[in-house]
């Protein structure tokens, strides 16, 4: 294959596995959402309306303005929790936020494939540094260091329907805090609702409604 035609490499870190050589591939989640993909495509196309309205919900409600501390706050990197079959939704949280870098993650490799096609396609020479794309498993963040994103976004991830183990569950909590600046943000959409009460045990809670919760990390000892 020529070189050209796997440009759109250039958009993802490390390796893509094939689905049954997955270092996941025993995760009873990852059976099953290989076998009904759909589970997961219940939140797709454009997120940009929904953060958007959730940004202007939390600052009419709490006066937390999420884009100036954002702006004011330098590098700003988010993090998209299993973007699935919405390939849009990493360029969405880059554009929505402006931040400066978003790492996405999702443990289909066809879809991370689709996502780095996708944005290979809008010819913008520094995409491909702005989005970093990882075939990984949520509960490994190994790849990004300690305090380093500023705005987490997930989206029909932690919820009834995909039957996410105990394990699974607490390893994915304990990255997403350890990623996450004090401070930081985490915007969630979709989930049943326990990914929300283990949050608001260390985190503020800025908005809670059916459609969307948003998270404030505390400072360490608040």
């Amino acid at each position: 294959m020529a070189a050209e035609d796997q440009a759109w490499r250039a958009f993802i870190e490390g390796e893509v596995y094939p689905d049954a050589q997955a270092p996941w591939r025993d995760d009873p989640a990852y059976a099953i959402i290989l076998d009904y993909p759909g589970l997961r495509d219940s939140i797709g196309g454009h997120v940009a309306p929904a953060l958007q309205q959730a940004i202007g919900l939390v600052k009419a409600m709490t006066q937390v303005d999420v884009l100036d501390r954002l702006r004011a706050n330098r590098p700003a990197h988010g993090l998209c929790l299993g973007f699935g079959a919405n390939a849009l939704e990493p360029y969405d949280v880059l554009t929505v936020f402006g931040l400066d870098r978003v790492h996405g993650y999702e443990w289909i490799g066809a879809q991370v494939i689709e996502a780095a096609r996708f944005l290979h396609l809008r010819e913008d020479a520094r995409l491909a540094d702005k989005i970093r794309l990882h075939h990984a498993t949520v509960s490994d963040l190994s790849a990004l260091t300690d305090r380093s994103i500023r705005v987490v976004y997930t989206a029909n991830m932690f919820n009834r329907e995909i039957p996410m183990s105990a394990d699974t569950f607490e390893r994915a909590l304990h990255e997403l805090l350890r990623v996450l600046v004090p401070s930081g943000f985490v915007f969630s959409r979709g989930s049943a609702g326990v990914l929300e009460q283990r949050l608001g045990q260390s985190c503020r809670t800025l908005l809670d409604t059916p459609l969307v919760s948003v998270f404030e990390r505390g400072e360490p000892g608040a």
